[in-house]
């Protein structure tokens, strides 16, 4: 995963790549356009002539009447012409797909919307290659999956208490900001419990927040690597300030990496770390007893993830049923 600073600078990249591209694509409409209308050239060149002639004015604080005048005459000799051939003027001028920056990436001396958004398109394309679910919306998850059966005495089912969860989830996902509660998804495998977290991710990402989604295992055994491992660039510490300083951090199946000592002391820094920034975090896991979680964890552990708010998936695999249709 990137950090928010090698997200920012792909993110600058990939728009200055947009300019480029779109004032080459003005280069050679105007040099078709050039080769097509003999006069054309000197028109420009007079555009031009005229346009230094009326700055100068302006910066010797001389009338600027005359000079305007030129230019604005130059310009409408240069429009005829194109108009003459079947030309709009607007045919010469860069096509920015900003344009409010124009693609530089700066507007009014401040980090363009332009690259915000693309920082957000290019985490979403981050956390779908990481995980097998596409980042998406709470409208994606069907009711119908979920058995209409009794759910204990209550009288309740099933579906309508993972309707309930859900709506729950999605009023989450609405109001998040950096004040959102810390939550734990719990329940078999197959019920949701990731598509509902990459749902939050989604809304999320949409308001301009930096998601880090990872999966247990991967995480815990790559920062174990490097740990024990070489580590001359010290990706390790680079990595563990990405995780730790992201808006919103999504850790995915709990309890399927290889534990060991360096993994529970790595998880409780983490979850330290992140309760003492107050950044919102979503844990998801099969694990379903809290006194084996515990046990698999620590006392230390434990006590920070009972600071989550548990909402405990309920139902029949998901991916069973949908591979049987």
């Amino acid at each position: 995963m990137r950090t928010r600073n090698e997200l920012y600078q792909a993110a600058i990249r990939t728009v200055s790549a947009r300019r480029q591209m779109a004032k080459a694509r003005a280069e050679d409409a105007r040099a078709e356009a050039e080769a097509a209308i003999p006069a054309l050239k000197a028109a420009e060149d007079e555009v031009r002539a005229c346009g230094v002639r009326c700055a100068l004015a302006g910066a010797r604080g001389a009338d600027r009447t005359q000079a305007a005048a030129a230019l604005a005459a130059a310009k409408d000799k240069r429009d005829a012409l194109l108009a003459a051939s079947g030309r709009s003027p607007l045919a010469l001028e860069p096509k920015f797909t900003c344009p409010v920056c124009q693609d530089t990436g700066v507007a009014e001396g401040k980090t363009c919307q332009c690259v915000h958004r693309e920082m957000q398109r290019l985490r979403r394309e981050e956390i779908e290659a990481m995980s097998s679910l596409s980042v998406t919306s709470f409208d994606t998850m069907k009711l119908d999956y979920y058995p209409n059966t009794p759910l204990g005495q209550t009288g309740q089912t099933v579906r309508r208490y993972m309707a309930d969860l859900l709506a729950d989830l999605r009023d989450y996902a609405e109001e998040f900001d950096l004040d959102s509660e810390n939550l734990m998804f719990t329940g078999n495998a197959g019920l949701g419990k990731t598509h509902a977290a990459l749902a939050v991710a989604g809304a999320a990402l949409d308001k301009g927040y930096d998601v880090i989604y990872i999966s247990s295992p991967d995480f815990f055994g790559r920062v174990e690597t490097l740990h024990f491992g070489s580590d001359p660039a010290g990706e390790k510490d680079a990595l563990m300030e990405t995780v730790c300083g992201a808006d919103l951090l999504i850790l995915d199946d709990l309890g399927t990496e290889f534990n060991s000592s360096f993994v529970i002391s790595t998880l409780y820094s983490l979850l330290n770390d992140r309760l003492g920034r107050r950044r919102p975090t979503i844990l998801t896991t099969n694990i379903t007893d809290g006194a084996l979680l515990e046990k698999l964890y620590t006392e230390k552990v434990a006590s920070r993830i009972s600071a989550f708010v548990p909402y405990r998936f309920l139902g029949d695999d998901i991916r069973l049923q949908k591979a049987k249709e």
